[in-house]
């Protein structure tokens, strides 16, 4: 059976908020195995779900009063990330849930969804709270966009996926990543939009998702597939700190899968304005950034 298990190195030496975040994922490993494995009814997933969105909204306030007591600077883009978890995040799901009578995919999906949060979120925001994380932009100079784009990016990928992670240089299609996934989020702000492209190979997805769930995995399920979406969505939120003031600066507009001819064709179309290659314990993975005005 899958298992989504707290592990020592999510822990920030806060114990209120180690002991919120052990208790959320084993609220969610509860349903997996109550809904996914034993195939429980609808009742028991709904009133796990109900008690994974209170207890979250709890663990939010508890940890935002504990920021406040130590003059936390990053206090307000990180409450907006809770934010938006239980004010779109969470009701999106729960409408899902709802609107396909908690078909399997509607609860893999909040399971996915909400364990790659919590990585994502304990490994790159909360970790900067007690001074183990990313830490804070400055202003980015001009010209000088790409070292501030490496470095948003570098850190918390370390941070998710160990030491070995290392900046190679500039990625071009030709480039090999063999079996490699791609993902594409867009976020629109301030006149112009931002386009996100993630291609991974499978190799380190799957090795990314046996970090996330404590366990190596042989194949994609959909859970992992959500969960993997989530947490490259907290690395480009991560990244927002470059192009704007603020962590809402940008809103996602929409996000999905990319196929490799449409990936390649992006290219051809045009030349991003920044392509990273990274490599990794499994093999080499690529981010692209472009932007366009709205004018």
């Amino acid at each position: 059976m899958q298992q989504i298990q707290w592990q020592d190195r999510f822990s920030i030496g806060v114990e209120i908020v180690d002991q919120a975040h052990r208790r959320l994922f084993a609220i969610v490993q509860k349903i997996m195995d109550l809904y996914i494995e034993k195939h429980e009814d609808q009742f028991a997933c709904v009133e796990g779900i109900k008690y994974f969105r209170a207890y979250a909204v709890k663990h939010f306030a508890e940890e935002e009063e504990y920021m406040r007591q130590i003059g936390y600077a990053g206090y307000q883009s990180h409450k907006r990330h809770h934010d938006r978890m239980k004010r779109e995040t969470l009701p999106a799901l729960e409408r899902e849930l709802y609107e396909t009578n908690f078909s399997t995919r509607a609860v893999q999906r909040f399971i996915g969804v909400c364990t790659g949060w919590l990585t994502g979120h304990i490994m790159i925001e909360d970790r900067a709270i007690v001074g183990k994380g990313a830490g804070e932009f400055g202003p980015v100079r001009p010209g000088d966009e790409l070292s501030a784009i490496q470095a948003a990016f570098l850190r918390p990928l370390q941070e998710m996926f160990g030491g070995g992670v290392q900046f190679i240089g500039a990625f071009a299609p030709g480039d090999a990543i063999p079996e490699a996934q791609y993902y594409q989020a867009i976020y629109q702000g301030r006149g112009r939009l931002l386009r996100f492209e993630l291609a991974i190979g499978e190799g380190q997805l799957l090795y990314a998702a046996g970090l996330v769930f404590g366990l190596e995995f042989d194949a994609r399920d959909e859970i992992v597939r959500f969960a993997m979406q989530e947490i490259a969505q907290s690395l480009l939120q991560r990244a927002e700190t470059v192009f704007g003031e603020e962590v809402d600066a940008y809103q996602l507009k929409e996000d999905r899968f990319l196929e490799r001819e449409e990936y390649e064709r992006l290219f051809r179309e045009k030349k991003p304005w920044h392509s990273l290659l990274f490599s990794g314990p499994h093999g080499c993975f690529a981010i692209c950034i472009d932007r366009f005005s709205l004018s």
